[in-house]
């Protein structure tokens, strides 16, 4: 995902740990910022369209549904292996770096990344790559998670990133994590940024059990769980949800995501 073969590889495994979990509870709770994303740029019927870090797929199945042709690139065999049963036949997903893609140059009519230049060891020149790969007039659309000010989630992740002696891939101090350092790495790439957009991205699940499996199964706890115990991480977990349970037990953690769309020259 921006790294070194064997750092892709590892940063996969990591996820290939709980992809149902993921593909079922966790990716839907960016849906509405999916859609909203596709409509501003323009994606529909003639179109192809590359989601980079596209995990289980969600955002090409909305996009395919909008009658683009897809292709996603994900560390995660696991993820896209789910990806493709969810697909039309045709659609073109591989393993890969967000780093060095391997497409033709202006391949693509809109290239989407929701959630993943954090992961990018040189977060402009992956941008740069990414305008690489769309035709001139195309879009570019970079987005992700809200300001952590207004992430609720967003403080249980930072207590778990504490428990480690040193951050995983995709959350250092030189990471991409939020919306002003995706704008700056993106303009910085020298892709002119047309339109922004925050949007509520609410964390919805059923029961805590789910909210925990949901958010157990991404790159980030799998790591902490494998290098402090899950017991410690679920503890943090339960110290930043219990009390976001209503009381017919379901659970709601209000958090903001945020993209940007710039056009290639």
């Amino acid at each position: 995902m921006g790294a070194g073969v064997g750092e892709v590889e590892a940063e996969g495994r990591l996820w290939d740990r709980g992809i149902q979990n993921w593909a079922e509870y966790q990716e839907a709770q960016f849906q509405s910022s999916f859609e909203d994303a596709l409509g501003q740029a323009g994606v529909g019927p003639g179109g192809k369209v590359l989601d980079v870090g596209c995990g289980s797929g969600l955002l090409l199945r909305l996009a395919a549904a909008r009658g683009a042709a897809t292709a996603g690139l994900d560390a995660s065999p696991g993820l896209l292996g789910i990806a493709c049963e969810r697909l039309p036949e045709g659609s073109d997903l591989r393993v890969g770096d967000l780093q060095e893609l391997p497409y033709g140059d202006g391949e693509f009519d809109v290239l989407l990344s929701f959630n993943a230049l954090r992961y990018a060891r040189d977060p402009v020149a992956a941008v740069r790559g990414f305008g690489r790969v769309v035709r001139s007039g195309g879009a570019v659309v970079v987005g992700g998670w809200g300001e952590p000010a207004k992430c609720e989630t967003t403080a249980m992740l930072f207590d778990v990133l504490a428990l480690l002696p040193e951050p995983p891939a995709g959350s250092g101090a030189d990471a991409a994590n939020t919306p002003t350092e995706v704008r700056r790495a993106v303009r910085e790439a020298g892709l002119p940024i047309v339109f922004t957009k925050e949007l509520s991205c609410p964390f919805d699940y059923p029961d805590l059990a789910t909210a925990w499996s949901a958010l157990g199964a991404t790159g980030l706890l799998q790591h902490a769980s494998s290098a402090v115990g899950e017991r410690a991480v679920r503890a943090v977990f339960d110290r930043h949800f219990r009390g976001s349970v209503r009381a017919d037990g379901t659970v709601v953690q209000h958090n903001t995501c945020e993209y940007a769309i710039a056009r290639v020259p």
